[in-house]
């Protein structure tokens, strides 16, 4: 029906019906979400099933085996994590040292908070017997707090009755959109690998579908360009995933060695924090030396840890990094620090994951697009200088 009409009025009701799709996509966000992520995901495995094909394997069955030790991978991976975070969970909520001369139980110990306060404490003593005056620094103790916040209730409990009452309805408000949320991000996790398996198969017939669509007069050209924003896009998500788990297993390997304890937890979380750049690393180092200051005192586990996360840092930049993703972004460090920050200020966590990739998009749509356009605009002579020539 719309192709009796002319060109104008065709062009108008198509750019109307666009909107109308565009505003409904937009309203059910939250659901196009896994497809989308999904979308990706089968965009990264394609080359990995692709080459699984190249051994003389069906494409059901190369999508098969890449699902199998994909699950297998983060099967093992999960359960390493579960039996670490156990293990420091116990640790944290051990109590202190019974009093002197109380019976000691089997299988009690002398306690995280106490430890570290015990390695803090010969810290600031080795500090002053080298002439430096640093204060005493003390650690929460988890019960004092639990007494302070009972004393605080106790002495402004009314004002905070009054208070509660009033925020009642915002409480329900905000525990409903969490409950929300988790649902939402179970949801995901269900639905993510479910749309990736199914899209392996159809990839190809969805590009070749939206690209026998595309304006017949610049259609190579735009599909050439998301080509190859799809290629940097995928081979970022594919080197970084790579890169963060190789460097999860040596920062583990090098805890170990290093003798820190829970060396497995803090190493894999590293490295997959490290998707993050700048922010992860920092934040899996803090962690680390926490742990690690309760083993072995706080200068022996800064120069254990510090050098285990120097090394990690230095082979990622020098070895990893090159030879995974090498220059494919062709981004300087300032532009990728700039896109982090902006990404952040923007969309919070999930703006930090995707700030590089996306800016690397709109780099090749500035070049392919804007640059020519630019570069004819300057180039131009001027109606003046046109007509001074004739």
């Amino acid at each position: 029906m719309l192709e009796r009409l002319s060109r104008v009025k065709r062009n108008v009701a198509l750019g109307i019906l666009a909107l109308l799709v565009g505003w409904f996509c937009w309203s059910i966000r939250s659901v196009l979400n896994p497809l989308l992520l999904g979308y990706l995901l089968a965009y990264i495995l394609h080359p990995l099933v692709r080459r699984v094909q190249k051994r003389g394997l069906s494409r059901r069955a190369a999508v098969n085996l890449t699902f199998f030790w994909g699950f297998a991978l983060v099967t093992i991976v999960g359960l390493v994590f579960t039996l670490q975070v156990r293990s420091l969970a116990i640790e944290l909520s051990s109590h202190h040292p019974p009093e002197q001369g109380a019976p000691v139980a089997p299988d009690s110990g002398p306690g995280f908070q106490h430890n570290l306060q015990v390695r803090l404490d010969e810290f600031t003593d080795q500090m002053q017997e080298w002439g430096l005056e640093v204060g005493p620094w003390s650690v929460p103790d988890l019960a004092e707090l639990r007494a302070m916040a009972g004393t605080f209730l106790a002495e402004h409990g009314d004002n905070l009755q009054a208070a509660s009452v009033q925020a009642a309805g915002r409480g329900f408000a905000f525990l409903a959109r969490f409950f929300g949320g988790l649902a939402a991000f179970a949801g995901m996790f269900l639905l993510v690998p479910l749309y990736t398996y199914y899209l392996l198969f159809e990839q190809n017939r969805i590009n070749e579908f939206v690209k026998r669509y595309l304006p017949k007069r610049d259609r190579q050209r735009i599909a050439d360009v998301a080509e190859k924003i799809g290629d940097a896009v995928a081979g970022f998500f594919r080197g970084r995933l790579s890169v963060c788990l190789i460097k999860g297993v040596l920062l583990s390997a090098g805890l170990m060695i290093a003798d820190v304890p829970y060396a497995l937890l803090f190493g894999l979380l590293s490295g997959m924090l490290s998707i993050v750049p700048f922010f992860g690393p920092l934040l899996g180092f803090a962690l680390a030396l926490v742990i690690g200051t309760t083993a072995h005192g706080l200068i022996p586990a800064l120069v254990r840890v510090g050098l285990v996360f120097g090394l990690g840092e230095l082979i990622e930049g020098y070895v990893l990094m090159p030879r995974i993703l090498g220059e494919k972004l062709g981004l300087h460090p300032m532009v990728v620090f700039f896109a982090l920050l902006a990404g952040g200020a923007s969309m919070g966590l999930l703006g930090v994951l995707v700030a590089i990739p996306l800016t690397a998009a709109l780099v090749i749509l500035v070049q392919e697009f804007v640059l020519p356009a630019l570069t004819h605009f300057a180039d131009e002579d001027s109606e003046d200088e046109v007509s001074a020539e004739r």
